[in-house]
């Protein structure tokens, strides 16, 4: 049996939980392709996934002028076993900015809107401060990162917790604050920008920015599995990969979920391989999809150019500007145009290179060791189709450097829970003292229910066990996977003390 026949048979075994990811088998690519270096890329991505031992489930998508490749790697979820094919969707996180930003660049080149208006002029009735200068700031400067506004109630309740309505996040216009970090023309990075452009398209149209992706991209590029609803894939059994995280001793599934509530426009869109081929033709070739144009050229351009120049490292790309909803990045001798995006258990790669029209995807359902295991797959496909002499080198070296990170960052987890083992609980009431609803008006209600042991935390769609904490009165939690945060009580239990707010008891 050849080695391509051997790779073909590996069975889609189920995983146990407690089992090391080095002893799993990693199913098969699934997927068709007409991309000359398929059965290549096939092998180095097996290879990478086993080495890395971290990964659950992985989609990649290429897009060039010598053919495409949408291949599934790996199960969706560790305990069912369900192979990940071409068609399963991953949660793309902050890769969902460049479809919102076409999405409204599409709108303006057809005089829907105007991206250079101040934002007071066509939503006049937005509660904003006078010290944010809706007068002075517009969509192209919220979508570009230099509007110079913060928002933390809005952030938080659009991409964590979950509780908001309508009306409430337009309420909440009126807790926006000048960024402290970045005044006005200054790039800073959040999602703030991208959350109060669609809160205000939304009232001014009448319509979600979900409809508006899907009218405007979704449906006329033919995108059979992408979505900024989730209980659409629910709805209509669509395979979705669930979030996993690689712990010291297994990948594992993480209770965190996102659903319609916590997808939002700066990080709320699922997508497939297939979809995600679509998607870079449609970038790598200005707009069009098979020589037919769906959106129109110009507004492609529009989201390429430069609007803030920065200089930042990040996952081993330095970052030269950012146009709409578009990093540009210096590699090697070219110029990519890129996205990433994580949340917990998720991590994507979007990029393209205009030059030679070509583009890479690539996503995984974890967040921690094998993250940018999707930046290497995307750098070793431009590598090897720019006929580089060192691509193979480059990215073995690149998996080992990744394997050495996994290892560290398992060593840093297992003295972590070491030193949280031997810690006593620094709360001097009893437990059933501390239980009830506590409310901050900006930020939403925390539910705290009380067994004689411990205090289970429950923040919208984020729910954690209370670890002790060393400082008085405070516990440990991790609302959000991998993220210890402290939560302190003062006054005796009659308000808690969350991310510098204070919520105040009003149940007990």
């Amino acid at each position: 049996m050849d080695r391509r026949s051997l790779l073909l048979g590996i069975g889609a075994a189920s995983l146990s939980g407690a089992a090391k990811a080095a002893d799993a088998q990693i199913p098969p690519r699934r997927g068709a392709s007409s991309f000359p270096l398929a059965d290549e890329l096939d092998e180095r991505i097996y290879k990478a996934m086993r080495r890395l031992s971290a990964a659950t489930g992985l989609a990649v998508a290429v897009y060039s002028p010598d053919g495409t490749y949408a291949r599934g790697f790996g199960v969706t979820e560790l305990r069912a076993g369900r192979p990940v094919d071409a068609d399963t969707c991953f949660y793309i996180g902050s890769s969902t900015k460049p479809l919102t930003a076409l999405t409204l660049a599409t709108m303006a080149h057809r005089g829907a809107l105007d991206l250079a208006a101040p934002i007071a002029r066509w939503a006049e009735a937005a509660p904003f401060p006078a010290e944010v200068r809706a007068g002075e700031v517009t969509l192209r400067h919220l979508l570009a990162h230099i509007s110079g506004i913060s928002c933390d109630p809005i952030g938080f309740r659009v991409a964590f917790s979950g509780q908001h309505d309508p009306a409430t996040l337009w309420r909440l216009l009126a807790a926006c604050t000048v960024d402290t970090e970045a005044p006005p023309g200054t790039f800073h990075y959040t999602n703030i920008g991208y959350n109060i452009a669609t809160l205000l398209t939304d009232r001014h149209f009448g319509r979600p920015w979900q409809d508006m992706l899907e009218r405007e991209l979704f449906g006329p590029a033919r995108m059979r599995h992408a979505s900024a609803r989730m209980s659409r894939a629910r709805r209509e059994g669509w395979p979705v990969a669930r979030p996993h995280v690689a712990l010291p001793e297994g990948v594992t599934p993480i209770g965190l979920q996102k659903d319609d509530a916590t997808m939002h426009s700066a990080g709320g869109v699922i997508m497939s391989a297939h979809d995600a081929v679509r998607w870079l033709e449609l970038m790598s070739e200005a707009g069009a999809i098979g020589g037919r144009q769906i959106v129109p050229a110009a507004a492609v351009l529009a989201t390429r150019a430069p609007i803030a120049a920065l200089r930042a490292e990040f996952a081993g790309y330095t970052r030269t500007a950012y146009g709409l909803g578009w990093y540009h990045v210096p590699f090697r001798d070219e110029l990519m145009l890129h996205h990433l995006g994580g949340f917990a258990g998720a991590r994507a790669h979007v990029s393209y290179i205009p030059a030679r029209r070509i583009g890479v995807a690539a996503f995984v359902n974890d967040s921690s060791a094998a993250t940018e295991l999707t930046d290497a797959i995307a750098d070793y496909v431009y590598d090897r189709t720019a006929r580089r002499a060192d691509a193979v080198q480059v990215f073995d070296a690149r998996i080992e450097q990744l394997v050495i990170a996994r290892d560290r960052l398992y060593a840093k987890i297992t003295a972590d829970r070491a030193a949280r083992a031997a810690r006593r609980s620094t709360l001097t009431r009893p437990m059933q003292e501390y239980a009830g609803r506590y409310c901050n008006d900006a930020f939403g209600e925390i539910e705290v229910s009380a067994s004689a042991r411990s205090l289970d935390i429950h923040f919208g769609a984020m729910r954690a066990l209370a670890e002790p904490s060393p400082e008085p009165e405070t516990v440990r939690v991790e609302l959000v996977p991998m993220q210890g945060e402290r939560i302190g009580f003062v006054d005796g239990g009659s308000a808690l003390r969350y991310r510098g707010a204070i919520y105040t008891r009003i149940r007990a």
